[in-house]
């Protein structure tokens, strides 16, 4: 472990300012040397696709759980110079990361790293830490992972979205069991921008939260949303009985409003 530590050490005197590129899904995107084999190279493709689907050139996507950095190096390079990118990530380790990920990617001009939790309203709270090193498991609900507290500072994407005066075309949330209370916080976002969503669930952290998969459906449908999963749409029988982390696209229906 000590010499694996330092040949990290030197990597990262050796790469410092630049990282080390891997290409993930087809995208180049450099890390810290520490966390540069952090993603497998197919990690997530399904989220890849939905945003190379859904943004082009100047568009305005908020990236809630943005954990260090992954999915907003890949919309920043998208949206563009026209474009913006905000990306949420409370944990203060992480966001260090989250921070030299932007910035060796060329991708702090239209990238803007936010300190806020996400949820149904503004104020402060705690966000529970399970003590790993840049734990993607981090959230606002306690789970029997969690080890710590942090203070922090917490949103509503309506909120922030009306104080930012945003146009926002597309969201991904990750928020390790507070999706309900996030959805709830966007309900004049959605309702009236319309903006295409890319969601994980998270049903075991969601039962810890007292919330359920049946009530997330039925939020998702008073916003005339369909649920696409793996290329097909779902129905609620479908989407109330998945036991395990999953993600879906929320796309707005067009017999809405």
């Amino acid at each position: 472990m000590e010499l694996k530590q330092g040949l990290y050490r030197v990597l990262e005197l050796l790469t410092r300012g630049h990282g080390i590129a891997r290409k993930i899904n087809s995208e180049r995107i450099r890390f810290p040397a520490k966390w540069c084999r952090y993603y497998e190279s197919d990690y997530e493709i399904d989220t890849f696709a939905f945003l190379r689907a859904n943004l082009i050139e100047g568009d305005t996507f908020l990236d809630i759980g943005g954990h260090i950095g992954l999915f907003a190096v890949v919309a920043s390079k998208i949206v563009g110079e026209g474009g913006k990118v905000f990306t949420f990530e409370p944990t203060p380790f992480t966001r260090e990361v989250l921070h030299q990920v932007i910035e060796i990617n060329g991708c702090s001009h239209n990238t803007e790293i936010c300190s806020y939790a996400v949820s149904s309203h503004s104020g402060e709270t705690v966000f529970f830490d399970t003590g790993d090193v840049i734990s993607n498991a981090n959230s606002l609900v306690r789970t029997s992972r969690s080890r710590g507290e942090i203070p922090v500072k917490v949103t509503s994407i309506d909120d922030f979205v009306n104080a930012r005066q945003l146009a926002v075309k597309a969201l991904k949330i990750d928020v390790e069991g507070a999706e309900l209370d996030v959805l709830k916080g966007a309900a004049t976002t959605l309702r009236t921008q319309r903006p295409v969503v890319r969601l994980g669930l998270h049903p075991e952290s969601v039962a810890s939260n007292g919330h359920s998969l049946e009530m997330i459906w039925t939020l998702i449908g008073t916003h005339h949303y369909l649920v696409e999963y793996r290329g097909k749409l779902m129905n609620a029988e479908q989407f109330c009985s998945q036991p395990t982390l999953f993600d879906v696209n929320l796309i707005p229906s067009k017999t809405s409003n």
